[in-house]
């Protein structure tokens, strides 16, 4: 008996290890991808909510207009429909209470038919207003771009539609 021998892995034994993890691997990484896309697009799509219900909560409290707008410096409207420079919520007389930074520009694009949402002190929509705004990630797949309306009365919807 051969006492010098060392307990262990054989380099072909190690070679078929890699082999496997990497063919596991290529079914995993775009699962993956399509996992974390997923997951921004809901991102963005929160942040967005999260800012419409701050601007309708505090006109309601505070019992005046309040306005959601897109913004490229966090401190004024920049009049623009491209919302992926980012947005800020404000005072009708332009006092900022939240900002939120423009968005990855890689990730893809968060725009609207409007370049401000203002909501009433009664929470509602001045008359004759239609806002939505749209989130697409440039690798979209389907059903992967998000569609935000608001309502006359200030409710907010998100609809899930065939990308662009």
């Amino acid at each position: 008996m051969n006492m010098n021998r060392c307990a262990g892995f054989t380099l072909y034994e190690l070679m078929v290890v890699i082999a496997v993890a990497a063919v596991l691997a290529s079914f995993a990484v775009p699962g993956f991808q399509s996992a974390m896309s997923s997951t921004r697009t809901v991102t963005h799509t929160n942040d967005v909510i999260t800012a419409l219900n701050l601007a309708r909560s505090e006109a309601t409290r505070r019992r005046l207009p309040i306005d959601v707008c897109a913004s490229s410096d966090g401190a004024t409207c920049n009049g623009s429909t491209d919302w992926s420079t980012g947005w800020i919520v404000r005072t009708a007389a332009g006092e900022v209470l939240q900002t939120w930074a423009a968005r990855d520009t890689g990730a893809g694009s968060l725009s609207g038919n409007v370049s401000t949402v203002q909501f009433q002190a009664n929470g509602g929509l001045p008359a004759g207003t239609n806002p939505q705004l749209n989130l697409q990630l440039k690798k979209c797949k389907d059903p992967g771009r998000r569609n935000i309306t608001i309502s006359p009365a200030g409710r907010i919807a998100v609809t899930r539609e065939a990308c662009a």
